[in-house]
């Protein structure tokens, strides 16, 4: 078995166990086959007689390899079992048990005899190796000692098929058991990794964070400067500077307010992706002044590009809602801003009603160049727009849209578009009517 099989002492797989078992039966063939040639050359036995004894004496052979070779082996090998006073109780109680089933089971003959199966598969769940050998080997004895005559023929059978079923059930189980053990492990491994690379690309976001907030304070003392110098040149006080060299002042002042629109979305982006922005005052809202203060700040955006623009508010609506006004008003002017980007003719409206049961749902509706639905997904990204061309006529960052869905987030609500090319686009902000978090600090 170890020069053909390589067990030392236990069957470690399936494989083993059937190629144990097809060694029995071609060894266990040498001893009847060498016996009998010359017994049937030397005296007058027929065929059949010579096949009938053949068979007795192989089946003999086998029942005893298959039954005692893995007792020995399991016997001779290091305890693999700590026996605490529990396991020997349920041990005692298992021998006690089919001691006393196969007595009773087997001495009424064959009939009846898969009923020993059960307990051994209780011993290959519940015991090693070695204590499955031991107990078929306990039933192979009394199945020799009680079985009745007339269904002796059959004992090889019945051995082979217990041992069989012992073996394979013990190896599978134990197979299984190591799997389990080697996936818990990698398991455990794996989690570490996944908790040091989340600990190094924390360390990164706050870094980022970091290098990000004071290269905007650095980027923004120069540019202030810029910005008000460009503003002096294009006011022109002194009146030294032609229309031509006017414009180029502007141009360099609404370079410089781009600029520093940039450097404002992108820290804010940071610190929003970092989990730094995590600051909210949470306090009731009055729908009124929110309508009052949009009104004002992109009244005169629609009046410069003849586009209508209207606020409703839904009457069945309470007068006030509990959210963070601030982040709120941050997300609407977002998406009021880029309707009016976006949008060259028609209206812009934004209409404030009740949503599901317990949600307001504010929707910015537009009539501009509309959303392809291929895009729809893509514009919540970073630096992504409907119009991502070289020679795209609209200017802007990328970044509005990513602000105002990761800030809807944090205000515990969902942000929706339906958009068709050529007609326009709704953006919907649903949040809830009265978020009972009370204030958050960062």
């Amino acid at each position: 078995m170890r020069e053909h099989i390589g067990v030392l002492h236990r069957f470690e797989t399936v494989a083993h166990v059937v190629r144990f078992v097809l060694i029995a039966a071609l060894g266990c063939a040498i001893a009847p086959t060498f016996a009998l040639l010359p017994l049937g050359a030397f005296y007058e036995m027929s065929a059949v007689e010579l096949a009938g004894n053949w068979a007795t004496w192989w089946q003999g052979d086998v029942c005893g390899v298959l039954a005692f070779a893995p007792l020995i082996l399991g016997w001779l090998a290091p305890r693999a079992t700590t026996w605490t006073p529990g396991k020997l109780l349920e041990a005692g109680v298992f021998g006690v048990v089919l001691l006393g089933a196969s007595q009773l089971v087997l001495s009424a003959g064959f009939e009846r005899a898969f009923l020993i199966v059960p307990f051994i598969v209780w011993a290959a769940f519940r015991f090693e190796q070695r204590e499955v050998t031991t107990a078929t080997a306990a039933v192979c004895a009394i199945a020799l000692w009680s079985m009745p005559q007339e269904s002796f023929v059959l004992v090889p059978l019945f051995v082979s098929t217990l041992v069989f079923t012992g073996l394979v059930l013990s190896v599978a189980l134990k197979q299984l058991e190591r799997a389990r053990t080697e996936l818990e492990s990698r398991v455990r491994e794996r989690t570490a990794e996944l908790e040091e690379a989340k600990l190094a690309a924390e360390k990164a976001n706050e870094a980022k964070s970091q290098f990000l907030a004071n290269m905007s304070h650095e980027l923004r003392t120069p540019l202030n400067s810029l910005l008000i110098l460009a503003r002096l040149l294009a006011d022109n006080p002194g009146g030294k500077l032609d229309a031509k060299q006017v414009k180029f002042a502007q141009t360099i002042h609404a370079s410089g307010l781009d600029l520093l629109s940039l450097i404002n979305d992108l820290l804010d982006l940071a610190k929003i992706e970092s989990g730094a922005v995590t600051a909210l005052n949470v306090a009731p809202a009055r729908f009124a002044d929110l309508r009052e203060e949009l009104e004002r700040t992109f009244q005169q955006v629609a009046q410069d590009k003849s586009l209508a623009f209207s606020i409703h508010i839904d009457p069945a609506l309470p007068p006030t809602l509990r959210t963070d006004a601030g982040r709120l008003k941050q997300v609407l002017k977002n998406l009021l801003a880029n309707a009016f980007k976006f949008t060259s003719r028609g209206s812009v409206a934004l209409r404030i009603a009740r949503g599901a049961p317990g949600y307001v749902a504010f929707a910015v509706s537009d009539t501009g160049i509309g959303i392809a639905a291929d895009k729809q997904q893509l514009i919540f990204e970073a630096f992504r727009q409907a119009d991502g061309t070289t020679s795209r006529l609209y200017g802007g960052t990328g970044l509005g849209l990513s602000i105002s869905r990761e800030l809807t987030r944090l205000l515990g609500g969902e942000l929706g578009l339906a958009s068709v090319p050529g007609e326009g686009s709704t953006f919907t902000l649903v949040l809830p009517l009265s978020d009972q978090r009370t204030t958050l600090a960062a």
